[in-house]
């Protein structure tokens, strides 16, 4: 199948998976199937431009807005980091989300997977989103009413709850991909040409981060709620991504 119709088949399934009228089981599976497409495809191509001898898939730099809306930069952006790594890239990061600004992650991937993460990233966090919003209320109204004195309080106290539930969801969705693509590695069954062009992708990678960020700063720590990165960990388990089985002005790399 060619590259444009796989990313036909790819958007389709991503708007069946957003639509709020599909089912979660069917949106989940949906959203596994276009991952599973987009990562053997990429991975197949670039098996074959090796055997070929062709040129190998470059390593390209761009860049990804992580909101700042809520106060939430910091979480949204290692949520996302957590997928991009997952997917073999490397990002250091524009701002700290202080006083509700956006954070600009400063990303280095193969073209291949650039190509995917802008697909599929839109999707995810839709899904990460709505989840995180609908947990914490949930949460929220197991919380007596009289627990905090000030209402400011409450509020504090969700927000913490939605911000570690965003990094744990997307801790999990990174996990499951990279057990996608370790499970597509296993089916060479003991060859070695996709291992190889993973292995090549990840020295070009590296290469090129280092030379655009040869000095970069620390990172602030992010503390997390134990009970909303738990939530997070399980929803983002559901989100089904892989083969469909796994279910400053200096910048700083994230925790």
């Amino acid at each position: 199948m060619d590259a444009e119709r796989i990313e036909a088949r790819v958007r389709a399934l991503l708007a069946r998976a957003e639509h709020p009228a599909t089912p979660r089981p069917e949106a989940e599976a949906a959203h596994a199937k276009a991952a599973e497409l987009m990562l053997r495809h990429a991975l197949d191509e670039a098996a074959l431009r090796a055997d070929q001898g062709q040129v190998p898939d470059p390593a390209v730099y761009w860049e990804r807005i992580a909101p700042g809306g809520g106060g939430h930069a910091r979480a949204r952006t290692a949520a996302a980091g957590a997928v991009i790594k997952a997917y073999g890239g490397r990002y250091a990061v524009r701002g700290d989300g202080t006083r509700g600004q956006d954070i600009t992650l400063l990303i280095v991937t193969t073209r291949a997977a650039r190509d995917a993460l802008l697909l599929l990233l839109p999707s995810l966090e839709l899904q990460m989103e709505g989840a995180g919003r609908r947990e914490t209320d949930a949460y929220m109204a197991t919380v007596p009413k009289d627990a905090f004195a000030r209402r400011s309080d409450r509020s504090r106290w969700a927000n913490n709850y939605f911000r570690a539930f965003i990094v744990g969801y997307g801790d999990a969705v990174a996990r499951r991909i990279e057990q996608a693509r370790q499970g597509l590695l296993a089916q060479d069954g003991g060859g070695s040409s996709r291992a190889l062009v993973l292995a090549g992708e990840d020295r070009r990678v590296a290469a090129e981060f280092a030379a655009r960020f040869p000095e970069l700063g620390r990172p602030r720590v992010q503390r997390l709620r134990a009970d909303g990165y738990r939530a997070g960990r399980v929803a983002g388990d559901r989100a089904d991504l892989g083969d469909g089985r796994l279910g400053a002005s200096r910048p700083a790399i994230t925790p």
